[in-house]
């Protein structure tokens, strides 16, 4: 009985793709992956200290906030490039392990937990 060779082919073929696109999956640059808000397209909601919530959609090279006043706001990765910080006159966001620090001029910052 001969043994089919095709699948050990294909095996052989897919590996260094594989290996490939392994390696796009990033990191921060202190080794630890980043929080999975700071990579999804889909709104998440965050709860703040102060009762309100806020709305993320993170874009990759920006996000847009909806907070309590309903209005969106999009807000740049600043310094360019970052996948946490990100601000824009008088608003700034931080990201950072499932918490968001919002930040609106002429209001306190407020801490949010998804």
């Amino acid at each position: 009985m001969a043994i089919d060779s095709k699948p050990r082919l294909s095996l052989f073929l897919a590996l260094p793709l594989i290996s490939a696109l392994s390696a796009c999956v990033g990191s921060s640059p202190h080794g630890m992956s980043a929080s999975p808000a700071a990579f999804t397209s889909m709104p998440t909601r965050y709860h703040c200290e102060n009762g309100s919530e806020v709305v993320i959609e993170n874009r990759g090279t920006s996000v847009v906030v909806t907070d309590a006043s309903g209005e969106p706001v999009e807000l740049p990765a600043s310094p360019a490039g970052s996948r946490a910080r990100y601000g824009s006159g008088a608003y700034a966001l931080v990201l950072e392990d499932g918490e968001a620090l919002w930040m609106k001029a002429g209001e306190e910052p407020g801490t949010c937990l998804r």
